[in-house]
């Protein structure tokens, strides 16, 4: 790195925070300094390393690369706050010290957010898989269309964290990433979910960055507590929706208290509405009939509540609200012939079955209406 008079404030900055990311940081760093929009400074924040990363980091004689040095191990989420802090770029990009971005990734996003003012947050709905020597292993899709990204957002994160560019502002006004400890594996859905549920957010169709799959990943080490934490980012999307934009704390476990019934019983509903959307083709809910009805009418509420809370076109509600009502209204006849339930349950999921076939021949019609 070579120094200097302060430089004025870039377009973009680059927050990396790496922790003992051995040969792979070197590569993603390289991946950043080598872009073809050259208006950026990238922050790395070494967190805690004890491998070679100090070394390695003060080989590059590049001005525009910055280094903060943690004296402990703090964690992804302070490190990422203590980058953001730093940062002086009207757009923020995000990228994991293991991952590499395509040469046009920050020309293309600048380009899209100066294009799009009302466009808070974008990343890349198609990222390529690579394994620990660079090699392309596949394409992971993400939703592209501002109805279904959103709505997936519900429910687990839809928004590659490592090819995210946003506008530093909202991140700052949402608050940056959460200190709460329970979030430890789970920051980047839990940030990414409350900029979603406050701004427009996009997927861009192009694929700029490779994502990198080894086997000393966080994620892939911790997988359960993750998807624990996903559940509870989830339910607080969902709690939200239903309650009108009402707030509430991160414990979203059951609870016992009594004054908290209500959150209790959205919690068991919640639950069977996520059974019954992601539970596999061809296979049975693993929770009770019971449940699994009250999480289907509980996604009816939540589908109302999430097209108010959103400006969509009425032509893109009704559209999502057919493929939606199309797909719940099928599965719930299915499982009404085949679920080895009592003949009580199979008739009431039979029934709420047609009446999301309805709502979607409903949502055919104005879909139909509005074009013309």
């Amino acid at each position: 790195m070579t120094s200097g008079a302060p430089r004025i404030a870039p377009r973009v900055s680059v927050v990396m925070p790496t922790r003992n990311a051995g040969p792979f940081l070197r590569v993603a760093v390289e991946g950043i300094l080598n872009q073809s929009f050259p208006d950026f400074e990238l922050i790395v924040i070494n967190d805690g390393s004890n491998d070679n990363t100090p070394q390695m980091l003060t080989g590059f004689n590049d001005d525009r690369l910055k280094v903060l040095t943690n004296q402990r191990n703090l964690g992804i989420a302070a490190s990422t706050n203590r980058g953001l802090a730093a940062a002086r770029g009207e757009y923020v990009a995000l990228q994991d010290s293991d991952d590499l971005s395509l040469p046009s990734r920050l020309q293309t996003q600048v380009e899209f957010l100066d294009a799009n003012p009302d466009i808070a947050l974008i990343s890349s709905a198609t990222a390529t898989l690579i394994d620990e020597n660079g090699v392309a292993l596949e394409d992971f899709h993400h939703p592209a269309g501002d109805i279904d990204l959103q709505w997936k957002m519900l429910w687990t994160c839809a928004i590659h964290h490592t090819a995210v560019m946003a506008r530093r502002k909202a991140i700052l006004d949402v608050g940056g990433y959460s200190d709460d400890p329970f979030f430890r594996f789970g920051s980047d859905y839990e940030i990414l979910s409350r900029l979603a549920m406050r701004y427009r957010v996009a997927n861009l169709t192009s694929s700029l960055v490779l994502w990198r799959k080894h086997s000393s990943q966080c994620s892939r080490r911790n997988e359960e507590l993750l998807q624990r934490e996903a559940d509870v980012i989830s339910f607080r999307n969902i709690y939200v929706i239903v309650n009108g934009g009402t707030e509430m704390a991160t414990e979203c476990q059951p609870i016992t208290d009594p004054e908290h019934s209500a959150k209790r019983d959205q919690w068991f509903r919640y639950l069977g509405a996520k059974a019954f959307l992601y539970t596999p083709g061809g296979a049975l809910p693993a929770l009770p009939a019971d449940q699994v009805i009250a999480g289907l009418s509980f996604l009816r509420e939540i589908e109302g509540g999430f097209y108010r809370m959103h400006d969509f076109p009425r032509s893109a509600v009704a559209g999502h609200r057919k493929r939606l009502n199309s797909v719940s209204g099928k599965h719930a006849v299915a499982l009404a012939v085949r679920a080895p339930w009592d003949l009580k349950s199979r008739f009431h999921i039979f029934i709420l079955g047609l009446r999301c076939l309805q709502s979607a021949g409903w949502a055919t019609l104005l879909g139909l209406a509005s074009r013309h």
